[in-house]
């Protein structure tokens, strides 16, 4: 599989096949860094004492993008394309844009982490190196990945 991904990026953009494949690993390393009960970590909060006296550094996780309301009453005002219900809980939309360099890396990611944290990506990839994101995301449909978790837009601009 890694092999082909790196077959696949050499096809699409101006790298060797030890850039490709460094791409093709970095993104390999995330994924089995987040297997298993590794997630809960990234939604994890966190403080750090400082150098004086009272300073501390807290950082707080949190979904990204809008919230949408799905009760009843929220139903009729919301367009169709932006509502999807998921047993009267809210839905979070983030939008991922991803340039040419980095086909595989960035979008996986960038994905990956909004999926993580509950999201639900609309994805844009560069036109030119969209192929391997696609590819990608029908190895992540085969794996399980439901089909409705991501909107992947495929156009120029």
């Amino acid at each position: 599989v890694s092999d082909f991904f790196v077959r696949l990026i050499q096809r699409v953009s101006p790298k060797s096949y030890q850039q490709a494949f460094a791409e093709v690993y970095v993104t390999q390393k995330f994924l089995e860094n987040f297997c298993g009960d590794q997630v809960r970590f990234l939604a994890r909060s966190f403080a750090v004492p400082g150098n004086h006296l009272g300073q501390q550094s807290h950082g707080f996780r949190w979904p990204y993008g809008p919230w949408i309301d799905c009760t009843p009453k929220f139903r009729l005002a919301v367009p169709c394309r932006f509502f999807m219900q998921l047993s009267n809980e809210c839905l979070c939309l983030v939008a991922i844009i991803t340039p040419f360099n980095f086909p595989l890396e960035i979008p996986v990611l960038q994905l990956m982490g909004a999926l993580y944290m509950g999201n639900k990506p609309v994805l844009k990839v560069d036109s030119k190196v969209s192929i391997v994101m696609e590819q990608m995301l029908r190895l992540l449909h085969s794996c399980g990945l439901p089909v409705e978790d991501v909107d992947f837009i495929n156009c120029d601009g």
